[in-house]
């Protein structure tokens, strides 16, 4: 279980599949200005998925992640970004953010790598700011006491 985005945007001019995740922000593709009333709240929705991956799993960026949305491929990528920002708390958000770009070397994101280093960098940003104000919201809660095995079978007794 985790939390999955309810966001897909395509730009109303050239069709490109991006998220806007800032009000400024103009098409990667055809530089279609972005009106504010199509601005999203990716980063706001990654956060809160990052960090209950966290809390409950330990980790960001879970082994088994299906994409529905556009807006789940954009969490997967940056929960990259997160667990390099995570183990190098040193390096700049922009650095992590190349370096995530990097690594992930997706050819699909060729023709807005500037556009996803953007998203990477305000995701860092807040992600450091969150934890920064409360660090115990980023780490695992602890594994309960007596786990729980489902529903126990009652043996007929007559």
């Amino acid at each position: 279980m985790t939390i999955k985005s309810q966001i897909d945007y395509a730009c109303p001019a050239c069709q490109l599949e991006w998220i806007p995740y800032a009000k400024t922000l103009a098409c990667p593709k055809c530089g279609r200005p972005l009106p504010d009333n199509e601005s999203t709240s990716i980063i706001t929705e990654t956060l809160e998925s990052a960090k209950f991956n966290k809390r409950l799993y330990g980790i960001f960026e879970l082994e088994f992640w299906l994409t529905r949305r556009l807006g789940d491929r954009y969490f997967a990528w940056a929960f990259k970004a997160l667990d390099i920002a995570e183990k190098t708390p040193e390096m700049s958000g922009e650095s992590v953010a190349l370096t995530a770009l990097m690594e992930l070397d997706l050819e699909e994101m060729s023709p807005y790598r500037e556009h996803m280093r953007g998203y990477f960098t305000a995701v860092v940003s807040g992600f450091r700011s969150l934890a920064a104000k409360n660090p115990d919201d980023w780490k695992k809660l602890p594994e309960p006491e007596k786990p729980f095995f489902g529903r126990k079978i009652i043996e007929d007794r007559a």
